[in-house]
């Protein structure tokens, strides 16, 4: 497993990458962590922050109505995503100029680039997206709408609540022990009632049960809740936390 990443300053912006993703050279992605001073990021700060970082006009930055469900976006020529569509936790394109950003605050953002098919994909996976399997069914749809395969894709998992720090109950355990057989090897138990789990190691076991090759898969395993200073974090901040975005687009 790749465990690599560069911390970023654009005119003040800051942000984190991903030095594999880096070298494709027809994308352009970032993960877009705590501004210093600046309070709580709007989903609207976030697009002029990702369209500062990417040379590009706030309107071309693409957000969704995420849900934590798991029902993906597909933008083409005549679609495009808006706050007032129904809910969505990821997004998919081929188009060039526009960028797919999904918000987080614990959850786990993933980007996938299919290199073969020039397609790029944004998901936000929670605990609920991830118990449905919503990395998994992005993919699929990559493929249905526009050939992709698997083993020609490059994954990028950025910061999220980890496993030493996420906490959860029977609500969320049980779901999750229905749907993953492997769910031990990324579980502590810590009383009857209490688990300690790794949604990114959860979300990367679904690349590779897809199809995607473990050394095309690059994660960020730096945990929201233990950095104040880089992020945001709901579990840590509450209700108040502020907002992170990961961005990518096809230049």
């Amino acid at each position: 497993m790749k465990q690599n990443y560069v911390i970023n300053d654009t005119n003040g912006a800051k942000w984190l990458s991903i030095p594999e993703l880096d070298k494709i050279d027809f994308i352009r992605h970032s993960f877009i962590i705590k501004q210093r001073d600046s309070g709580i990021e709007t989903n609207g700060a976030l697009k002029e922050i990702a369209a500062k970082i990417l040379n590009l006009e706030k309107g071309q930055v693409a957000t969704i109505n995420q849900t934590h469900s798991d029902a993906v976006f597909v933008h083409n020529a005549e679609s495009r995503a808006s706050g007032a569509d129904e809910g969505f936790d990821a997004h998919i394109t081929n188009n060039i100029g526009i960028a797919l950003g999904v918000v987080t605050a614990d959850c786990v953002p993933v980007i996938i680039v299919d290199k073969a098919k020039r397609v790029v994909a944004a998901v936000h996976a929670g605990w609920r997206g991830t118990a449905k399997r919503i990395v998994q069914k992005t993919i699929k749809d990559m493929a249905d709408y526009f050939g992709s395969k698997p083993e020609n894709m490059v994954a990028g998992i950025g910061p999220a609540i980890g496993q030493c720090c996420y906490e959860v109950d029977d609500k969320v355990i049980g779901p999750m022990k229905k749907e993953f057989g492997y769910l031990e090897r990324f579980s502590i138990k810590k009383n009857e009632n209490k688990w300690h789990i790794d949604l990114q190691l959860i979300n990367r076991e679904q690349l590779i049960e897809t199809g995607l090759k473990l050394d095309n898969i690059n994660l960020i395993s730096l945990c929201t809740s233990c950095y104040p200073d880089m992020f945001y974090s709901y579990r840590r901040d509450g209700t108040g936390a502020g907002r992170m975005m990961a961005v990518v687009m096809i230049k």
